[in-house]
């Protein structure tokens, strides 16, 4: 009896739907179980890969303390390794090796040691024919003076292909084919050309290359603008020392001349007004604040200050 009420309900409109709908429900799941072991398989695999380079780093490298390993292309395309280890010394060691079969071959015997603190590492790529560059920076004192070193994978060997040193609050960011040096309030890009990097000029502060993408705030019909020179280690031109914002407005502060050689620091008191970076400052509280520009880092007597009177809004 239920048999041939289920054989007539198939047979129905109702009957048709609910198959079909059944069907469809099967199919789902069914591609959801293949997508999902796939996805674990993969995950599993690269488990396995990364745990057998750290196995043979070990035999290779028993007296260092490996803290990453980053892979890397060569110019000619073949895949290769840095990896990064602290020495019996303490200090910060890199080695360029590649696998073959169960064992490694290292790149350079001599390896590169790094004279830096707290070194941070980044890849990024150049192009086509060289697709992957290593990073290595850090900042050191009071003044957050920059270093950094920029390698590059050739010929089987790690080539040192651009540096910096002691940049007074100096910051690097990388982009697609090259990367943005700032050192207090100057700014340059560096864009990779085939085989070197080359300064490209900054020129407007909207012109930044095409394949650098800012996530800094632009000035807006909501912000005042302010605009100075240093020239011969002092400020030769700032066009207000007193600015009146209400609460919510904004300040932009654009140096004039960013790629001339003095630097400039920027204080400013907190509290009243906060820093959003690349030369914008927030309005946050009714009172006053100032904005002092120092040439050189530290030459005080040589200082101008802007006065901010902030209102209600």
């Amino acid at each position: 009896m239920l048999c041939s009420f289920i054989v007539e309900l198939v047979n129905t409109n109702l009957g048709d739907f609910i198959v079909n709908k059944v069907i469809s429900l099967y199919l789902i799941c069914l591609l959801f179980l293949l997508f999902s072991s796939d996805i674990s398989f993969a995950n599993e695999a690269a488990v396995h890969a990364q745990s057998d380079i750290s196995n043979r780093l070990s035999l290779y490298l028993p007296l260092n303390k490996i803290l990453n390993v980053y892979p890397v292309n060569n110019s000619d395309g073949n895949k290769c390794w840095i990896v990064v280890s602290i020495d019996e010394n303490n200090l910060t060691d890199l080695d360029l090796f590649s696998t073959v079969g169960e064992g490694i071959i290292f790149k350079n015997l001599d390896r590169l040691v790094l004279n830096y603190q707290n070194p941070t590492f980044k890849v990024f790529p150049l192009d086509n024919n060289n697709p992957s560059a290593l990073l290595v920076w850090d900042r050191e004192g009071s003044g957050a003076f920059l270093n950094y070193k920029i390698f590059l994978v050739k010929d089987g060997r790690l080539v040192d292909i651009a540096e910096g040193e002691s940049l007074f609050q100096g910051s690097i960011k990388t982009f697609d084919g090259g990367y943005e040096l700032t050192s207090s309030d100057k700014r340059w890009f560096f864009v990779w050309n085939s085989d070197k990097f080359e300064k490209n000029i900054e020129g407007d502060f909207l012109s930044y290359p095409d394949n650098f993408v800012s996530d800094a705030n632009l000035p807006d019909g909501n912000t005042l603008l302010v605009t100075y020179r240093v020239e011969k280690k002092e400020v030769s031109w700032l066009s207000n020392d007193r600015v009146s914002l209400k609460v919510g407005q904004k300040l932009f502060l654009r140096r004039l001349n960013p790629l001339e050689d003095t630097t400039c620091r920027i204080i400013y008191g907190y509290g009243n007004i906060s820093y959003q970076g690349n030369g914008l400052f927030l309005a946050k509280k009714q009172g006053t604040a100032t904005i002092t520009l120092v040439p050189g880092g530290y030459d005080w007597s040589k200082a101008k200050t802007i006065t901010v009177t902030i209102s209600a809004s």
